[in-house]
């Protein structure tokens, strides 16, 4: 029987986007939907300006992070996930993963990158 143990911390998220890493532009990022809200899950990227129906959540710490996310999919209210430097276990991302295929939300990890500078993020998407 295979040990939980030998899953890696290194999983695909489905869609990865790099952003500037320095604070010349503040990590913005700039987004607009109607109905279902886009959720920004990150501890150093926030939202260009204010917007309708996004909400910003301090990324909890690594052993919340799976369980908050999971909540935040299944709450059926969430058409966008963008998540900070996502990584979870090999099952807990399959899980995830699924449930945005489920509920069809847009799951996005966010790679700030130090190698791309002048470079700005915005939407909509």
């Amino acid at each position: 029987m295979p040990s939980l143990h030998a899953f890696t911390n290194s999983s695909t998220p489905l869609a990865t986007m790099q952003v500037p890493a320095d604070n010349k532009h503040n990590n913005d990022i700039n987004v607009n939907h109607a109905h279902k809200w886009t959720f920004l899950v990150a501890n150093h990227i926030r939202f260009a300006e204010k917007q309708a129906n996004c909400i910003r959540l301090t990324k909890p710490k690594q052993d919340c992070l799976s369980l908050w996310l999971e909540k935040i999919v299944t709450g059926d209210q969430c058409s966008s996930l963008f998540v900070e430097h996502l990584s979870l276990d090999e099952i807990s991302f399959k899980r995830l993963k699924q449930l945005c295929i489920d509920y069809k939300v847009a799951l996005v990890n966010l790679m700030p990158h130090n190698e791309q500078k002048g470079n700005v993020l915005q939407g909509p998407w």
